[in-house]
């Protein structure tokens, strides 16, 4: 009882279910709580909101875990390999708040002591976890065989990117990874890859495989793991485009302001490389200079007339501007029209002009003109980037459909690297601490 209500406290449960069979105690009543044993547990999980279930508990839990994530039926769960055998009970209530194991009013916290301040989030988790359930003793003796290593290490360690294994499997499931978080997964496989391929560093990635597995419940072979994240690693190079890569400039023409472009083609240029959409890439191009050119003909002569027209205070005024709201380049003045039409430069341009209007076919202003080849130019450009950028989400979607088979192994990899960080982490703290 104790122990599932530290796991209650412990752990985020974004839903919680009670079976039945506990509202039945010793005393023969069905009122929970109130007589025999089970109040601590009861009143932890009174506090919540909860829903009563009944029947066999694993089937049934796990039909409402495919009813509450829209699972079909059909879907089979990973079964867990860990042992219970020879391990020790998880530590009490009582003992793990003395101990400090669990954040307690007027009880100095153990993590600081065991971890430096600078060491947050999954590495601390998972020493608590490991404070408030420890493993059998030939995991521990292991765990603490690595820590003797690492005190010991002469070379520079990976930065070991801690990636929540929860977060990974989610992106994949729902192919909603985006360039940035494939890059942290590459980064992930890579540092496996470099602890193998580093003698000093080789010794404590082989100790460190019985401890994940006790961690995901994942069995992966040595050799398997170091090929899988060799595959992945590889794969993610090949499609996604990496820091330094420089065939991916975002277009600049001198008619058009930079931030145009910069905000039309930032959110999907620098995404993949640029071999696999050579096409859709070369159509922005040319869509592109063609807006450039339209503008350049049609709003130049203009600007350049007003600009040769000396005049008082109140005299013409123009200028190319891009209407953010509108993700359009127009051009906006005043008083530019020529009192008399004598055939001089900028008045067949002048006469070209028409009111800019937004989406809804509303007019924008009283100063914003366009022309219909400008308008064209701009629906030719919009379009190709639309294309550019689908056929980007497209290729990342096929990417997460790829590395989704390879599931188990980023689980494993990524929780290799947490386990690597929080172990580090706590020799250093026991190096300063001068243990």
């Amino acid at each position: 009882e104790e122990a599932l209500v530290t796991k209650l406290r412990t752990c985020r449960c974004h839903h919680l279910f009670l079976h039945a069979s506990l509202k039945h105690n010793s005393s023969g009543t069905c009122r929970w709580g109130e007589f025999g044993e089970g109040g601590l547990l009861w009143g932890e999980c009174s506090a919540r909101h909860f829903e009563w279930f009944e029947g066999n508990p694993v089937n049934e839990l796990l039909s409402k875990v495919k009813e509450l994530y829209g699972l079909d039926d059909e879907v089979t769960f990973r079964n867990v390999t860990v042992s219970s055998e020879n391990r020790p009970r998880s530590l009490h209530l009582g003992t793990a708040t003395q101990i400090g194991a669990i954040p307690t009013e007027g009880i100095p916290c153990l993590l600081k002591v065991l971890l430096p301040s600078n060491c947050t989030g999954l590495p601390v988790l998972y020493v608590r976890d490991l404070l408030l359930n420890p493993p059998a003793y030939v995991i521990a003796s292991t765990i603490q065989a690595t820590c003797k290593l690492m005190s010991n290490v002469p070379c520079s360690i990976p930065d070991f990117t801690c990636l929540s294994s929860a977060k990974l499997v989610k992106l994949l499931e729902q192919r909603e990874a985006n360039h940035i978080e494939f890059c942290k997964i590459k980064r992930v496989v890579d540092e496996i890859l470099q602890m193998y391929r580093n003698s000093e560093l080789n010794e404590i990635l082989k100790l460190l495989m019985d401890p994940t597995w006790v961690a995901t419940g994942l069995k992966v072979d040595f050799k398997t793991l170091v090929s899988e994240c060799e595959w992945v690693s590889h794969r993610i190079g090949d499609m996604i485009s990496l820091d330094g890569e420089s065939d991916q400039k975002i277009s600049s023409y001198p008619a058009i302001p930079n931030d145009f472009f910069e905000d039309m083609e930032s959110s999907w240029k620098g995404r993949v490389r640029r071999i696999h959409l050579e096409e859709a890439f070369a159509q922005v191009e040319r869509a592109a200079e063609a807006l450039s050119l339209a503008v350049t003909e049609d709003f130049l002569p203009i600007i350049s007339r007003i600009k040769a027209t000396t005049a008082p205070l109140g005299g013409p005024k123009g200028e190319i501007l891009y209407a953010r709201e509108h993700e359009a380049v127009w051009f906006k003045g005043k008083r530019f029209a020529p009192a008399v039409w004598a055939g001089t430069p900028g008045e067949e341009q002048i006469k070209q002009l028409r009111p800019a209007v937004d989406s809804k076919g509303r007019k924008v202003g009283e100063e914003w003109f366009t022309t219909m080849k400008v308008e064209d130019a701009l629906t030719r450009y919009h379009e190709a980037g639309a294309r550019a950028k689908a056929r980007i989400l497209e290729l990342l979607r096929g990417l997460s459909a790829e590395l989704e088979t390879k599931i188990n192994i980023l689980v494993f990899a990524s929780m290799l690297l947490v386990i690597a960080k929080a172990l580090f982490a706590h020799v250093s703290e026991g190096r300063r601490r001068k243990w």
